[in-house]
């Protein structure tokens, strides 16, 4: 016998079926999901973050652009074209020092923030890439001069490959956080 205070349910109510509201309000949503999808798609060429990341990137009208690239590559380009032209930043015996000693703090803050061990800093991004670009330019102007120069292929081999695996250890960390947690 059923208590007075529990409805008996109904032959007609289908508690589990969503209302005509319901659906077109989840319509609403799905379309909305899918044209933030294809407007991320759309903006990945120069964002290369997901709309979870834009604080990654400076917003220019209406499209995202990774900090880091408007940062490094201008600046890297006008080293190399000045470089190419004759004007030098600093001594050529101090090349090899130098191109490698300035990719350091970059590569640092990058793999330190996908590791977890600091938290993601437009300032210290900027700063940090702002000093990387410098080495990268130089290291442009040698190849432009003599490809397969040492000067810009070793630098970006070792730290490509630092990114890459630390890039690789913290989706991998994150994903099983997210797992544990899930």
């Amino acid at each position: 016998m059923t208590s007075p205070a529990t409805p008996v349910p109904d032959a007609f109510d289908e508690p589990d079926r969503p209302t005509g509201t319901d659906r077109f309000d989840e319509k609403v949503a799905d379309m909305k999901r899918r044209e933030a999808d294809r407007l991320a798609h759309k903006h990945m060429w120069h964002a290369h973050h997901w709309p979870d990341e834009y604080e990654r990137c400076v917003h220019i009208g209406d499209r995202p652009v990774c900090r880091r690239c408007l940062t490094l590559y201008p600046a890297a380009i006008a080293v190399a074209i000045t470089f190419l032209g004759g004007v030098l930043l600093w001594p050529v015996a101090a090349d090899p020092w130098l191109i490698w000693a300035l990719c350091i703090p970059a590569t640092a803050d990058f793999v330190l923030e996908q590791l977890g061990v600091i938290r993601y800093s437009a300032r210290r991004q900027v700063i940090a890439t702002a000093l990387l670009a410098p080495a990268l330019g130089r290291g442009m102007g040698y190849e432009l001069a003599d490809p397969w120069s040492w000067e810009f292929w070793g630098p970006v081999v070792v730290f490509c490959n630092v990114w890459f695996m630390a890039t690789t250890a913290g989706r991998n960390r994150r994903t099983t956080v997210d797992l544990a947690h899930g």
